[in-house]
């Protein structure tokens, strides 16, 4: 008991001559330069480096209080909302109250962080669901065949969409052609088609949707086999050709009129995964001045 109370009384002396020690003077900027140059007579190289620091980090919270609430400061200056923050203050007061705010921020980038994850996922999932329903219009067929357009034959793109959904699909639709290089997996070419359905035409579910349009020029240049090719043309490989066409909007009763969202899952994971990333660099900061490097900027 003696040990701990001894313990206990040097402890609280310590602490009072910490408080007695010079303080910060904020009453101007004479002061302040007056009382800074007092403080550092009794601080060593390491310790006045961290007092440049914590006066720096004291400066970004005004700014940052500021940003957050500029009516509350309007008029007021930076330098003037510091000198009030740390008037009065002591060596170690202000070293504290620098570090509390590093934590404070660092907790509240951190929390932010979480919430926009939640918030990415949730999306995430409305994204997959839209997706789903859109991929029900399932490509099943693709094939290119021979027909006359402007007057001369030339190859032309039949595409086999089939409905696997449970639901008819009436009203606007829409789908995405998109033809790659095999070699390099680049893309060649692109286009969107699509219209809307009669009210008494409707694709049942089971049944299938027939797309007949010519070769889209650019893939029809990316190879020079076209001449004597056998149709109709099911292996796109010897024309170095890669076809895809999928669903970006469709409309059911159920539903009405549904889009493909502009981000797929792949762009929710990445962004989960960067503010994870983020999530995990921020918790092993410590949030003390000692993390931080002083520059003359």
């Amino acid at each position: 008991m003696k040990n701990i109370n001894s313990l206990l009384i040097i402890s609280i002396c310590m602490l009072l001559l910490a408080a007695c020690g010079p303080t910060i003077s904020g009453t101007d900027e004479q002061s302040f330069k007056t009382s800074k140059a007092k403080m550092e007579e009794k601080l060593d190289k390491a310790e006045k480096e961290n007092l440049e620091k914590a006066l720096r980090v004291i400066m970004l919270k005004a700014m940052k209080e500021k940003w957050n609430a500029p009516e509350k400061y309007e008029g007021k200056s930076f330098d003037k909302m510091v000198m009030e923050m740390i008037d009065g203050k002591s060596y170690s007061a202000i070293i504290s109250y620098a570090e509390d705010f590093l934590k404070a921020d660092r907790d509240e980038k951190v929390a932010t962080a979480t919430a926009e994850i939640d918030s990415l996922q949730k999306e995430k999932v409305k994204a997959e669901a839209i997706a789903k329903k859109l991929d029900a219009f399932k490509l099943t067929k693709v094939s290119i065949s021979e027909d006359e357009g402007f007057d001369e034959k030339q190859p032309y793109l039949d595409l086999v969409f089939t409905n696997t959904s449970a639901e008819s699909l009436m009203g606007e639709y829409m789908f995405n052609i998109e033809i790659f290089s095999k070699k390099t997996g680049e893309r060649i070419a692109a286009q969107g088609q699509g219209g809307t359905w009669n009210d008494d035409y409707a694709i049942k579910p089971n049944e299938t949707y027939q797309h007949h349009e010519p070769l889209l020029s650019e893939a029809r240049e990316h190879s020079n086999l076209w001449k004597t090719a056998k149709y109709p043309i099911n292996d796109f490989a010897p024309y170095d050709l890669v076809i895809k066409a999928y669903a970006t909007k469709i409309t059911t009763k159920t539903d009405g009129t549904i889009e493909r969202p502009k981000q797929d899952a792949a762009y929710f994971d990445a962004e989960i995964k960067k503010l994870n990333e983020e999530i995990k660099a921020l918790k092993e900061q410590k949030a003390t001045l000692d993390e931080l490097e002083l520059t003359d900027n």
